[in-house]
């Protein structure tokens, strides 16, 4: 665990925290353009620009809803809502973001293929849920890293835990039981169920029956993850959305029976994400045929324009060289000798 920033040179300062969370959007971003690559959905420029804007969107709304769950402190020092290296990120934040991104370039701007060009709103749509299939595996793949990085600063950590894969805290950190108990792993555990889910992924985007599956079987699988995991939570900064007593289960669980173990903010809307892609699910498979469906590859301006060049020079030529043959026809072009 690494929560303190390591000094370089004077003021310059690195976290661990950010460092994962940087690799883990570059490792999405890379993985995310060679899938574009594959299925051509746009130019590798335009790629990148929309990935870029849809990253910032990301980050942004995912700190405006972690500094929402502790707003007295962040109004009390202001400048904290900047530091992002420090930790403080709640996922469900950074795809609401990035979808509001995406889906006022695709449906609002209609933008397509490649930079400048429109295409109408339902092919805007088509390529809306194509973008999603594609950046499902990225972030599922992105999202390891950062929980790796919630690992290195101590946030997101486990309710008391005894066992043999309990982890122990530095003194007086976050994270840290005074009778020095240690913690159930959350962090791993999901590092390493957004690891299998992105293992799926890559298999499913090779045989989806239609667009927007890939995405939708991720905010299936994860939502569903995270509200497994959101009970072996020991932070609740998150808040809850109503608290329901289960002794029951938290006693199975062996949990400590005064901290309820739902319904917290993320579990709520893990319940509201599942719903509605089971719901979407069923109703992408009623309006496509069966069977894989083939991507739709974006042509190759290079390779058009330049076999539009080839065909217009042998045009030319072809024109050029009936110019040149005289027409049997044409008794204008009969010779002197031919006349008499």
């Amino acid at each position: 665990m690494f929560p303190e920033p390591y000094h370089i040179i004077g003021p310059i300062r690195i976290a661990v925290y950010g460092v994962m969370v940087a690799l883990g959007l570059l490792a999405a971003i890379v993985l995310g353009g060679r899938e574009n690559e594959r299925i051509k959905l746009m130019t590798p420029e335009l790629f990148e620009k929309v990935s870029l804007w849809a990253v910032v969107w990301a980050l942004i709304t995912s700190r405006l809803f972690y500094v929402f769950t502790d707003l007295p402190r962040f109004m009390a020092e202001p400048k904290s809502i900047v530091a992002i290296w420090e930790g403080g990120l709640v996922f469900y934040g950074g795809p609401i973001g990035g979808a509001a991104y995406l889906a006022y370039h695709f449906l609002i701007l209609r933008s397509g293929p490649v930079p400048g060009s429109k295409v109408s709103l339902r092919e805007g749509w088509v390529r809306l849920q194509r973008f999603f299939d594609l950046g499902a595996p990225a972030l599922a793949f992105g999202h390891v890293f950062g929980r790796l990085g919630c690992l290195s600063a101590g946030c997101c950590y486990g309710a008391p835990h005894d066992g043999m894969f309990a982890l122990h805290y530095p003194d007086n950190s976050p994270a840290w039981l005074a009778d020095g108990g240690g913690r159930y792993p959350v962090q791993l555990a999901e590092a390493g169920i957004e690891l299998l889910i992105f293992m799926w992924l890559m298999r499913l985007r090779l045989n989806k029956q239609f667009h927007g599956q890939v995405m939708l079987h991720y905010v299936i699988l994860y939502p569903t993850a995270r509200f497994i995991l959101e009970m072996f939570r020991g932070d609740s900064v998150r808040g809850y959305v109503v608290k329901l007593d289960t002794p029951g289960l938290t006693e199975a669980l062996g949990l400590n029976p005064a901290i309820p173990l739902m319904l917290t903010t993320s579990q709520f809307l893990s319940l509201v994400v599942v719903a509605l892609s089971i719901v979407l699910i069923f109703v992408g498979k009623k309006v496509t045929a069966g069977g894989p469906i083939e991507e739709t590859l974006l042509p190759d301006p290079v390779v058009e324009t330049e076999a539009a060049e080839d065909e217009g020079e042998d045009e030319d030529e072809g024109e050029a060289e009936a110019e040149a043959e005289p027409s049997e026809a044409d008794p204008s072009e009969a010779t002197p000798a031919d006349k008499t």
